[in-house]
């Protein structure tokens, strides 16, 4: 909040039809008692929400200045509604300020016949050290800030238009015929269109800043120059309105002569500065021959308060002057015993004080360190249970781990011709690669049924658990192959069961598996014997695998001149 002492005066015009002047000071404003004499006030303010206005009124001079005193109370209304909120919605109250006012000016304008009444309105609303502004017309707020005078609003003017357009400069202005033509104001009807407010806001206030809300005589009348040259003087509210209000008399003004000034003497005070309870802290009603101050509600130090003895009253100022006797020694000796033990006592207060308030620094410093790792740990813990639920809940997210470690980077082989590689694993996935039985793959990782591998081709991908093997399939075939004829021969056995081979051939079979250098000895005995011809062609038989089923008859013969030969 801030803390602000202002002062408004305003003079009765002395010239008819010109504008009908008020201003909205601190709840305060004109009566019509007060139009025939000067009105000026002082007040002290620290309210959180400081609000103080100037209205204008162009039309007759009774039925501006009745308008003005309706629009007032109306506004006071409004503003007494938003002292219980400790923060102003700057926008619903603008929104509702303008449209309130409004209709007001309209429905006095229908009631009163329909006479063309038009008023200009310029609000400055401060809140703690934010400055906000409402203007609508042509009434005038600046800020004087270091000496430099800061305009905080613009005429809302026809003439004010042609400038802001280039069509004229701002000297032909203040002669303009159309210098005194609004284009916004209140009391606009609904087909008039909608009134466009100018609206700052956010604009920050400093010690000893200063504000001042003039009337249109000051504004229009009155040279800038010397309007200016009295702003930046060095005074009391009270004596800067005062003597721009004489100067502006001086130079030939009579009417429009109302002037607000504002300075704002701290933007921050403590809660116990404030005045509680109150919007308001006048230093007096000021008029031409009334000046009235209040007495202090404080009492001076050491000042006895309640009921006290006079002998009481009496050692105490003797006290406090430092007249004592010589016989008051004692009195002396014990006023000493008691300040010393009273400056230990507060020696350790203030140690108690110190300790306390490194423990409440620490405090402050910790609390929210193990709050911000407690929250941590909670958001951290939450998020990995929301993403990992499922895995909780199967217990897949403790065992996963172990079987990645315990499968990766092993060799497998395909034990299948054309088994898909998957880029996910997903039978529905895409297939980016096919291999045949025996490629050699690296198992990097299982998941579920399906096992992640890498080719040797540096191919990355799916395929299914069941169709890779730590053994490789092609070492298996020679066995299958003597499988194969094993089954053959049963199967010409099966066929032909006279050439099915007796137990002795059986046998001899068996011997010849076992010793196979046994069985080729015979071979140059058979050849040698002159009887038997035709035995190399027999022997030749069995080579000729193709047709075994026709030439059953030699094998037989064969195998009886081998089993002869070896019991010979």
């Amino acid at each position: 909040m801030s803390k602000t002492v202002s002062t408004c005066i305003l003079e009765t015009n002395q010239v008819q039809n010109r504008p009908q002047e008020n201003v909205f000071f601190h709840t305060l404003y004109r009566t019509q008692a007060d139009y025939p004499n000067e009105f000026m006030r002082t007040a002290r303010s620290t309210s959180p929400i400081q609000i103080c206005a100037i209205f204008s009124c162009i039309g007759p001079d009774n039925l501006g200045a009745v308008l003005n005193i309706e629009l007032n109370e109306e506004l006071g209304k409004i503003v007494a509604s938003t002292q219980n909120q400790p923060v102003l919605d700057f926008e619903a109250f603008s929104n509702q300020v303008i449209n309130v006012l409004n209709v007001k000016v309209c429905n006095y304008i229908v009631a009163r016949g329909g006479t063309p009444l038009k008023v200009s309105m310029t609000m400055l609303i401060i809140e703690g050290d934010t400055l906000r502004v409402i203007h609508i017309g042509n009434s005038k707020a600046v800020l004087i800030r270091d000496n430099k005078i800061m305009a905080l609003t613009e005429d809302q003017t026809v003439a004010h238009r042609y400038v802001q357009m280039g069509a004229i400069t701002p000297e032909q202005e203040l002669n303009h015929p159309e210098n005194m033509t609004l284009t916004q104001y209140l009391g606009k009807m609904p087909q008039d269109g909608a009134i466009t407010a100018d609206r700052k806001v956010h604009l920050k206030l400093k010690d000893n800043d200063e504000l001042c809300l003039m009337g249109l005589g000051i504004a229009k009348q009155m040279p800038a120059q010397m309007r200016n040259m009295t702003l930046i003087k060095p005074l009391s509210t009270e004596n800067k309105a005062r003597e721009l209000i004489t100067a502006a008399y001086n130079y030939g003004v009579k009417s429009g002569l109302s002037v607000v000034m504002i300075q704002v003497e701290s933007t921050f005070l403590l809660p116990g500065d404030a005045i509680i309870n109150s919007n308001l802290a006048s230093d007096g009603t000021i008029n031409k021959n009334v000046n009235k101050t209040e007495e202090e509600p404080y009492t001076s130090f050491n000042e006895p308060v309640g009921d006290v003895d006079e002998e009481d009253m009496q050692e105490t100022q003797r006290f406090n002057r430092g007249d004592y006797d010589d016989g008051e020694e004692e009195y002396e000796d014990e006023y000493d015993d008691y300040e010393d033990l009273s400056r230990e006592k507060k020696e350790k207060k203030m140690k108690n004080k110190d300790g306390s308030k490194k423990e409440s620094k620490a405090k402050l410093i910790l609390v929210p360190i193990l709050i911000f790792i407690l929250c941590t740990a909670i958001g951290f813990g939450a998020m990995f249970l929301l993403f990992n639920w499922k895995h909780i809940i199967d217990g897949s997210i403790f065992d996963k781990p172990k079987e990645t470690q315990e499968t990766e980077n092993r060799l497998m082989y395909v034990i299948n011709d054309n088994t898909p590689v998957y880029a996910e694993d997903s039978l529905e996935s895409t297939v980016i690669a096919t291999l045949d039985k025996g490629d050699s793959v690296v198992l990097n990782e299982t998941s579920g049924s399906f096992a992640k591998i890498t080719t040797s081709k540096s191919v990355v991908g799916y395929v299914l658990l069941v169709q890779i093997s730590e053994d490789d399939p092609t070492l298996e075939e020679p066995e299958e192959n003597d499988e194969d004829e094993g089954s053959g021969a049963g199967a010409l056995a099966a066929l032909d069961p006279d050439s099915a081979p007796t137990t002795e051939e059986t046998e001899a079979e068996e011997t010849t598996a076992a010793a196979p250098e046994q069985t080729q000895a015979p071979a140059p005995v058979e050849t040698a014997a002159p009887e038997q011809t035709e035995a190399p062609a027999e022997t030749e038989a069995p080579a000729e695998t193709e047709a075994p089923a026709v030439e059953t008859e030699a094998p037989a013969e064969e195998v009886e001149v081998v089993d002869e030969e070896v019991s010979e």
